[in-house]
């Protein structure tokens, strides 16, 4: 319904009461996981074709421009998506306001990054970099414009329509990337993609809510929630630093052949972990904001998530891991063997991504955006040190640095401090993760005695990720937890044919 048809001091209405959550959020997970699965298939498909038809060269030079796109892209939202979706008071008037305040700083940072382009092409000494950053800054104005729709969105739990303009914007980004590419191989062709995916995101941000926002009230309605995305910033700022220095010192130091080599590395297994993570996200946080007060049922909706994450990321991660030189060659082309190296020390990294990225969730929905601030300036400064500790090795002492101080430092005290208040405890963390862990190693095993007698190619690849998924599932099965998770994952499943055959 439009926005004319409410009173502005009316309350936003939530999708739902507490009886109803639960199959409610199992609906916004099966419906976000068959988006998902469209989403990362296309994402496969575009790094697999797109790899062939572009240089690394042209994937350096977007991945020099992508820290600073991504930084006012993050800098935009000022974390008030998260807070229009968790706040219980939510008033229409209040709603309009974070729109507006959204929108003025979305056409500020445009502005502001169209302007510093040249900068950031003197930077790199690319000098093609302007034109790519001045055009990719319509991108981030058109974010900004449709982010308080998706959230409004999110707050009714309307995950069928998101789930439709994710796709959406999948299927023609990569269309208009392939037809760019054939016609015109270069840098473009992924500057198009971006543009169309992000004016794709607001039409359908825009229809799907069906909320338009009226004048922006007063700034002081909307400070509670303005602190709260203080907080959120805080380390969604220490994040990009975190996420993206490593961009910029191998840009700018190693060249645009090392950054490529890097970022289809990256892209072609830390994301697709982040679109599997990130939609679930958008379903999770404000189920387990209605939870809060319930410990035991936000408990085990937190676990039984986690658990199915694991469940369907850790055999294909492991599988990766072992056979990186066929993947790699197998999916991007001999061209790309330089990646191999990279690629094998980010899966060791990614081992316990698809888990420990989900801790948000606690810090969001608890409100403890201030902890969630302060463990995100720690996450940066480990990470610069780091990446400065392995860049005289280039891309390959990078991603090792990286994933060494990730496993050995970060991940013992995230998980610590996501564990030290609330419903989930650090303990019940290890208690879900053990039965993994255990599986893994098996699995790992597993692939490293048979890699002699699987032939080097796709077939060989293939079966190596049967035996893992399998040796995994019969590990999995061998304890009390895994067995539970394997049945509600059965569970699942078993639904959504029930749904799609009616």
């Amino acid at each position: 319904m439009r926005m004319s048809r409410h009173d502005p001091e009316a309350i936003v209405p939530r999708a739902g009461g507490t009886g109803g959550l639960g199959a409610q959020a199992m609906r916004g997970v099966a419906v976000s996981g068959i988006a998902q699965g469209v989403k990362l298939s296309v994402q496969i498909v575009s790094v697999v074709l797109l790899s062939r038809f572009l240089a690394p060269h042209d994937f350096g030079l977007i991945a020099m421009a992508s820290p600073v796109i991504s930084f006012a892209n993050m800098a935009q939202n000022l974390g008030l998506s998260q807070a229009v979706v968790v706040n219980s008071t939510l008033t229409y008037a209040q709603a309009s306001t974070m729109f507006w305040i959204n929108a003025g700083l979305s056409l500020f940072l445009a502005v502001v990054l169209a302007m510093c382009a040249p900068l950031v092409a003197a930077f790199y000494g690319e000098r093609e970099l302007t034109w790519i950053v001045a055009a990719l800054a319509v991108a981030v104005f058109a974010s900004g414009l449709g982010a308080q729709h998706l959230a409004m969105a999110t707050r009714g739990m309307r995950f069928g329509a998101i789930a439709i303009v994710e796709m959406a914007m999948a299927l023609l980004g990569l269309g208009v990337a392939l037809v760019w590419a054939l016609v015109d191989p270069g840098p473009w062709a992924l500057v198009a993609s971006a543009l169309v995916t992000a004016l794709t995101s607001l039409i359908g941000a825009w229809i799907i809510s069906g909320w338009r926002p009226r004048r922006p009230g007063s700034f002081a309605t909307v400070g509670a929630m303005l602190r709260f995305g203080g907080g959120l910033t805080t380390f969604n700022l220490s994040n990009f630093f975190a996420r993206n220095l490593d961009n910029i010192l191998i840009g700018r130091f190693q060249g645009p052949v090392q950054l490529g080599l890097y970022d289809r590395a990256y892209k072609l297994l830390l994301f697709p972990l982040q679109q599997i993570t990130y939609p679930l996200q958008r379903v999770m946080v404000p189920t387990l904001s209605q939870l809060v007060g319930d410990p035991d049922r936000y408990r085990s909706a937190y676990c039984r998530t986690v658990g199915q994450i694991l469940l369907v990321t850790l055999p294909g991660i492991l599988c990766l891991l072992v056979y990186a030189d066929v993947a790699i060659v197998f999916m991007l082309g001999p061209q790309w063997i330089g990646a191999v190296d990279i690629f094998r020390w980010l899966a060791l990294a990614s081992l316990h991504q698809p888990m420990t990225v989900t801790l948000g969730w606690l810090f969001i929905s608890q409100s403890r955006t201030g902890q969630f601030a302060r463990w995100g300036l720690f996450n940066a400064a480990s990470c610069a040190v780091a990446f400065a500790v392995g860049l005289p090795w280039g891309a390959v002492g990078v991603a090792a640095a990286y994933a060494l101080s990730d496993v050995f430092i970060r991940l013992p005290l995230v998980w610590r401090l996501a564990g030290s208040q609330g419903p989930v405890s650090a303990r019940d963390m290890m208690r879900l993760a053990m039965p993994f862990a255990f599986a893994g190693s098996l699995a790992a095993i597993m692939l490293f005695a048979v890699r002699s007698l699987l032939p080097a190619s796709a077939i060989g690849l293939a079966i190596a990720v049967v035996l893992s998924y399998a040796t995994t599932g019969l590990a999995l099965a061998l304890t009390r937890s895994g067995r539970t998770t394997i049945g509600q994952g059965l569970s699942l499943v078993r639904s959504a044919l029930l749904r799609r055959a009616r």
